[in-house]
């Protein structure tokens, strides 16, 4: 009997697989986004760090640089009062009308060639002062220039290692996110496929119970056959079999039972032989009987319109002399 694939069992089983499936599939989807999400926002901590830090670096360079900045500026200021200060002094000391000018002339040296050299030497005093100022200036400020781009390369060297570990934090994280991700991955195939054998597994069990049943029920059919089949050739042969195995002669002139197993009774009469199924063909019991040399007596059966005996477990065609299942009485009455 054929399986019918559309019982309500195999599909029972197929829902139930597919709830699992998807059940298993919604928890590890969510397992996967939620560590996503982790992992970005570890990522993204990582970025924001690196940010704070390069910010900090700059707010911290740029204040160097403004205090070189502001020392710069105040060398600037003393190199512009040093130099007016000179000069005052220089005019002062060279004003014709001022302290020095009186007491020349009180010394008497007063536009004299003393005077005129006094003069020139202020001067020179004035100039020599003017140009320390200015060199002492440009010093500092050639320093301060140098303390600028040191910081500036200080902060940029700064600032490459903090976008270089702020980088390499993240990768890391990134990496260490694609290989959990990777994981929960490889555990879904699993499981699911764990699923997908224990489930097919009671789909072979269901399979097994309906073969099962099918075989059954092909059985109890057979057995039907069989005994209708039976049924025919007793009458057929004249000789009715009862519910309980039993069989009377259709005649009633004896109205005694007749054993099944192939003896006869006192009157000489034959009970009718069973139905063989053997290996899947259905024998009959043809009427005839054949004798062989020892003169014993062979039940005959007809598969396809030939004659067949039982030999062991199997049927074999049957070649020899056959006579009629009515004339065995006459022949064993004369034996006795």
């Amino acid at each position: 009997m054929a399986v019918n694939y559309n019982d309500e069992r195999f599909q029972q089983v197929t829902r139930e697989q597919n709830a699992a499936i998807q059940n298993l599939n919604n928890t590890y989807n969510n397992m996967i986004n939620q560590s996503q999400q982790f992992y970005d926002a570890q990522a993204k901590a990582a970025e924001d760090y690196g940010n704070q830090q390069a910010a900090l670096q700059q707010q911290n360079t740029d204040f160097t640089i403004q205090k070189i900045e502001q020392q710069k500026e105040q060398a600037n200021k003393d190199y512009t009062k040093e130099q007016k200060g000179a000069y005052v002094d220089w005019q002062k000391q060279s004003n014709q009308y001022g302290v020095n000018a009186e007491i020349q002339a009180q010394q008497g040296l007063r536009g004299g060639g003393y005077s005129e050299s006094s003069q020139v030497s202020m001067y020179n005093q004035y100039q020599n002062r003017v140009a320390t100022a200015r060199d002492s200036y440009n010093r500092a400020v050639l320093e301060y220039d140098n303390g600028i781009k040191e910081a500036q390369l200080t902060n940029n060297t700064k600032l490459a290692e903090i976008a270089y570990n702020a980088l390499k934090t993240k990768l890391e994280v990134n990496l260490q996110g694609f290989q959990y991700k990777n994981q929960l991955l490889a555990n879904q195939i699993q499981q699911t496929q764990a699923l997908s054998d224990t489930y097919y597994n009671r789909w072979k069990d269901v399979l097994s119970q309906i073969n099962t049943e099918n075989a059954l029920a092909e059985q109890q059919r057979q057995f039907n056959e069989q005994m209708a089949l039976q049924r025919q050739a007793k009458a057929s042969s004249g000789v009715r079999v009862s519910s309980g195995g039993s069989s009377r002669s259709s005649g009633g002139s004896s109205g005694k039972k007749v054993s099944i197993n192939g003896n006869t009774n006192s009157k000489g009469q034959l009970a009718s032989e069973p139905v063989k199924r053997i290996g899947g063909k259905t024998y009959i019991p043809s009427g005839d009987y054949g004798v062989d040399t020892s003169g014993n007596r062979i039940t005959l059966y007809k598969y396809n319109g030939k004659l067949y005996y039982q030999s062991g477990n199997t049927m074999k065609s049957w070649g020899g002399k056959t006579s009629n299942l009515a004339s065995i009485g006459k022949s064993l009455s004369k034996a006795k």
